[in-house]
């Protein structure tokens, strides 16, 4: 059995860690900067909250970064579950207690591979796409949203680690194995880049996902983030067929108005999303209480774009706009989607 690191206990580090734990693997959750959430699950032990309210208590071990150096045995496997900017800081830290061949995997938005590959060479990282999620109700308590993972080496090659990576996360949600798990990568990156930002812009709670998909602008916005990111995407080798279930041709169809039919079977693509009412959570995206990653998926869209010579010009003006928000110089509010709207003409 392979001995398992989670840094960060969040909503998806709490979630694969309490998972794991439960399906009888050796895994540790590193509370990276929480002390209260680690003595709390360390007293009362980590509640499961599943998607479909379902209730259960775990009892993993759990440290406090400040804790590391009582770490006798070095870890074989560790999961990076910070945001995306804490990344490289995580695993300078994480660093003198892995193996010198163990797999450093990240479930996160943004293409980190770019970030750890100089850190701890090639061949220790193994990518890893999450399409599940979760939510951080209060200390030692998770929630899970439904979903699954993909994980692949980057060379395409189905090797026997990858087998047993997926057998592991299995214990979590389904797992799945890629060959392509860089265009695996740059398929969520395009969610993750729309999805959150346009949310973001609007004023919809973390909550509320769903709702950029119901509304007609929004709805534009989604079309013309598709159009920008598959060109990108395939100029850097990864071509993308489809984004949400829809080709990605009918998405760029419907962003030049060619398609209006499409809307409702985007409506129901995104049915999958988180759904509650716009602005009637205490966990607002205008709230801004956490740092924002988006210059790890729109600006690292942006900067390959630059170095590819493909225009992002919907990426730059919701990373502006974004920036705009979090300094309090302007509110999200529909009159952001209408300013993008009017400053992004589809080519």
């Amino acid at each position: 059995m392979r001995k398992i690191a989670i840094a960060g206990v969040g909503g998806i580090g709490g979630n694969m860690g309490g998972y794991l734990t439960r399906g009888g693997q050796d895994v540790t959750l590193i509370c990276m900067s929480w002390r209260e959430n680690a003595e709390v699950i360390k007293r009362d032990g980590l509640t499961l909250i599943s998607d479909k309210g379902e209730q259960q208590i775990v009892k993993p071990k759990v440290l406090f970064v400040d804790d590391l150096p009582r770490v006798k045995e070095k870890f074989e496997v560790l999961f990076i579950c910070m945001s995306s900017y804490d990344t490289v800081k995580t695993l300078n830290i994480m660093k003198p207690y892995l193996a010198k061949d163990a797999w450093i995997i990240s479930p996160q938005n943004g293409i980190n591979e770019d970030l750890i590959i100089p850190i701890v060479g090639k061949k220790n990282v193994i990518p890893c796409v999450s399409y599940t999620g979760g939510g951080f109700a209060k200390p030692g308590v998770v929630t899970m949203h439904s979903g699954y993972y993909v994980v692949g080496e980057l060379n395409g090659q189905i090797t026997p680690r990858i087998k047993e990576l997926a057998q592991i996360l299995s214990l979590v949600v389904p797992a799945k194995i890629s060959t392509n798990i860089m265009q695996e990568r740059w398929h969520k990156l395009c969610i993750a880049a729309m999805v959150l930002p346009v949310s973001q812009i609007y004023g919809f709670n973390l909550g509320f996902f769903r709702g950029v998909f119901q509304n007609e602008k929004t709805r534009q916005i989604l079309a013309r983030f598709v159009d920008e990111v598959s060109r990108v995407a395939a100029a850097a080798g990864y071509k993308l067929d489809t984004v949400e279930g829809i080709k990605v041709e009918d998405w760029v169809n419907y962003a030049r108005g060619q398609m209006p039919e499409l809307g409702p079977k985007i409506e129901v693509s995104g049915a999958h999303f988180p759904g509650n009412s716009p602005n009637s959570s205490n966990t607002k995206l205008n709230d801004f209480r956490k740092r924002s990653e988006i210059e790890y998926t729109n600006g690292y869209i942006i900067n390959k774009g630059r170095k590819l010579g493909i225009p992002t010009p919907v990426n730059e003006i919701i990373v502006n706009m974004i920036n705009d928000i979090e300094s309090g110089k302007i509110k999200p509010g529909l009159d952001n989607v209408d300013r993008v709207l009017k400053l992004t003409t589809p080519i």
